[in-house]
């Protein structure tokens, strides 16, 4: 484990929130911030229905792609879908201007950070 200290902790009273080895802000996945406002919730008329059952499939993409290795190499990508009705439905794309796709890349987040500034 790290512990950090001093300006590594980013203490946002003491103006270092940025200075940290943390980020901070963090990077989510989240449609209906990201302007899917049908996407997923209670009732038939989202894409997602939750007041059905389902499957959440989450994928963690390193850049050793997809052979028995790929546990090996760093980490690359964040996929989520989900499995409802015998259905996949992929995550919803963001229609958040400046900010595009459905899944966790370091491009998505810088653009994601900088829309919601």
């Amino acid at each position: 484990p790290y512990r950090c200290s001093g300006v590594a902790c980013g203490d946002g009273d003491k103006g270092e929130r940025y200075m940290g080895v943390c980020d901070k802000d963090g990077c989510d996945l989240n449609a209906y911030r990201m302007g899917a406002l049908q996407h997923y919730g209670a009732g038939e008329h989202f894409e997602v229905d939750s007041n059905k059952p389902m499957t959440v499939v989450t994928q963690f993409i390193t850049d050793a792609g997809n052979g028995t290795n790929a546990t090996d190499g760093d980490l690359v990508e964040i996929r989520r879908f989900y499995i409802q009705d015998d259905k996949i439905v992929s995550h919803a794309s963001s229609s958040v201007p400046g900010v595009e796709g459905n899944s966790i890349t370091d491009e998505f987040c810088t653009a994601q950070k900088k829309a919601f500034q």
